[in-house]
């Protein structure tokens, strides 16, 4: 006799195949719609062509009734003899002597084309990059007394609004890929998973309470490790066992622009042996903003403990920006170049005409050189739709930078290292639900209270010959009826670069809790790594977790023991160098300090792979 525990076991299988054939005939019915709009749009095309086929036979009737006009007049003149009987004929058969074919025409045509309401076209362009130049500065030994952190709720980067992605035409039933578990490092065993967390370090001594944002982002190279927060930068020369913290306003003079704001970008180059380090200022008086570019090798952060850098500074004048501010930098690695990107918010009374994405081009072997670099950059508001979105990692020859036109259409960028001119393109995605971002701590605190990058394409990585885009979605079903997403996850597309079509959309999602803020990298075999955010659901306080795409399995440790209403801009995945087969990442926790303050982020580095197998024996 089945037991009560076989009988809820056979259901639970029963419910799942039900849900399984259920959502495969609701991707076939998505399918079914939209092969109705392919055909839909065919007998559109059929209708407009007709329409102008009656319209050159209304032209062609009227040309062939001036014509016989013509030639009965021309009969007739034949036939006279004399001029007074062909000005006669002039009178009777209505032409004069400067005949018009104009008057031929037959009047307005009698039909009039009108396109399907969602019949917009898909966008193609291209865009001429500009250049700039720079010359290099050197500093050694912290030798400048640091500057007072400033927590301005205020300041530019506060005020910043997000972009609002309008709903698009229906492109297809969003169907839910498998849910991702959360495991934690310390307890559930990665091993038994086939993962090696070789090494997991928290700092807890950098991040006084604070209401900046914990926007981590960090590199390695050999073994140094650096690791950067807002106002804070950490080193390590041990592996990433333990952690120096410096203050960048000791490294660096505080006079460019308005001095040192906020956000920091970190990439190891192990083509020129090189640590990148990209720094924000704020705007000064006039509202001139710059970045800083610093280049070190790992030897002279090891001989100098991190305070001997060669830097180029890149003004919002370099990029003909005036005032205009810059904002949320990403940073990522081609064959032979470094390319970063930023935000512009136009500063102008109409706060509209140059807000979009900036990308810059830079030689690598200029930077290892340390002398003057050349650059080259793009038109902001030619990427108007990739604000706040960011540039793709392990790129290759070839960069690649994204953002939403509508949540069923992605417009991808790209601009190859052999040529000056970039380009864009539209491609049709499914419907994934764009409505407001929401999830809630113990605390009541949403995670997503701040609003920004909202649900601009944050992770982004090259695979051989695909690109892999991921963003922040709401819950939701896209407003199609496909799957009802119950909490804010991770959408994320593969695109196939030689033909530009999808290979696959799919998921980052629990049903429990909520995903965001992704952050995407590949090693060396191909894989894809993901870093982001978790938590919500009412009962979980927002984290920070790694893993492989793929997996559907996310691991963290050390969970938070707060929620705050701006978790952060941004967490970090890199490949790891020299093994090129790992990640590192850089995430952070959230802790309620007790202390009337509140909280304070305490950043992490891990670094972590797949566990190395030994060789079959020979023989």
């Amino acid at each position: 006799m089945q037991s009560e525990d076989d009988r809820r076991d056979d259901s639970s299988s029963a419910a799942e195949r039900m849900l399984e054939e259920m959502s495969y005939q609701t991707d076939l019915l998505g399918r079914m719609l939209a092969e109705i709009r392919r055909a839909n749009c065919q007998l559109e095309q059929v209708a407009r062509q007709t329409c102008e086929a009656q319209n050159e036979l209304h032209r062609q009737t009227a040309l062939q009734v001036c014509l016989l006009k013509l030639l009965a007049y021309q009969v007739e003149v034949a036939r006279a003899a004399n001029p007074g009987l062909a000005q006669l004929l002039d009178c009777k058969y209505g032409f004069d002597r400067c005949f018009d074919l104009s008057a031929c025409q037959g009047g307005p045509p009698p039909c009039k084309h009108v396109p399907c309401p969602d019949g917009r076209p898909l966008e193609r362009g291209s865009g001429e990059s500009r250049t700039g130049q720079v010359p290099p500065r050197r500093v050694k030994g912290a030798p400048y007394p640091p500057v007072l952190r400033e927590d301005n709720p205020a300041r530019q980067p506060n005020s910043r609004p997000q972009r609002i992605v309008p709903a698009g035409p229906f492109r297809g039933i969003l169907r839910r890929s498998q849910s991702s578990d959360l495991r934690d490092v310390g307890s559930d065993d990665p091993g038994s998973a086939g993962l090696d967390f070789q090494v997991w370090t928290a700092d807890s001594s950098v991040a006084n309470a604070s209401t900046n944002a914990a926007d981590i982002s960090g590199a390695k190279g050999g073994t140094v490790v650096l690791l950067s927060g807002n106002w804070y930068i950490d080193y390590s020369t041990d592996g990433g066992a333990t952690f120096n913290t410096l203050n960048p306003t000791t490294i660096f003079p505080n006079t460019l622009a308005g001095g040192f704001c906020c956000d920091q970008v970190l990439q190891y180059a192990p083509q020129i042996d090189r640590f990148l380090w990209l720094l924000q200022y704020q705007q000064d008086g006039t509202g001139a903003n710059a970045y800083r570019l610093a280049m070190a090798s790992p030897q002279d952060v090891i001989d100098s403990n991190c305070t001997a850098w060669t830097y180029w500074d890149l003004t919002s004048a370099s990029f003909g920006l005036g005032t205009d501010w810059m904002d949320y930098p990403s940073m990522s690695l081609g064959d032979g170049e470094v390319y970063f990107s930023f935000d512009v918010l136009d500063t102008t009374p109409d706060g509209i005409t140059d807000n979009g994405l900036v990308v810059v081009r830079l030689s690598l072997s200029e930077i290892a050189a340390g002398g003057t670099i050349n650059f080259r950059f793009t038109t902001a508001a030619d990427s108007a739709v990739a604000w706040g979105s960011g540039v793709s990692q392990n790129t290759g020859n070839e960069v690649f930078w994204a953002g939403h036109v509508d949540n069923s259409t992605l417009r991808v960028f790209s601009w190859r290292n052999d040529s000056a001119t970039y380009f864009w393109r539209d491609i049709e995605v499914r419907n994934w639900p764009n409505g407001t971002l929401s999830s809630s701590g113990p605390n009541g605190n949403n995670w997503f209270g701040w609003g920004f990058p909202n649900n601009a394409v944050i992770g982004i990585t090259r695979r051989l010959n695909e690109l892999w885009l991921g963003w922040t979605a709401s819950s939701g079903d896209g407003g199609s009826g496909g799957f009802n997403f119950p909490h804010p996850h991770v959408q994320i597309v593969k695109l196939d670069i030689a033909g530009w079509t999808v290979i696959e959309q799919m998921q980052v999602w629990n049903p429990n809790h909520a995903f965001g803020y992704p952050s995407l990298a590949t090693n060396s075999d191909n894989e894809v790594g993901i870093a982001l955010g978790w938590g919500g659901g009412g009962s979980l306080n927002a984290n920070s977790a790694v893993g492989f795409m793929g997996d559907y399995v996310v691991w963290f440790r050390n969970g938070s023991t707060w929620t705050h209403t701006r978790w952060g801009d941004y967490v970090t995945i890199r490949r790891a160098a020299p093994e090129a087969q790992m990640f590192a990442g850089f995430g952070f926790v959230t802790i309620d300090t007790n202390t009337g303050a509140g909280h304070r982020f305490d950043p992490y580095y891990v670094l972590f792979g797949r566990e190395l197998r030994e060789p079959p024996p020979i023989g």
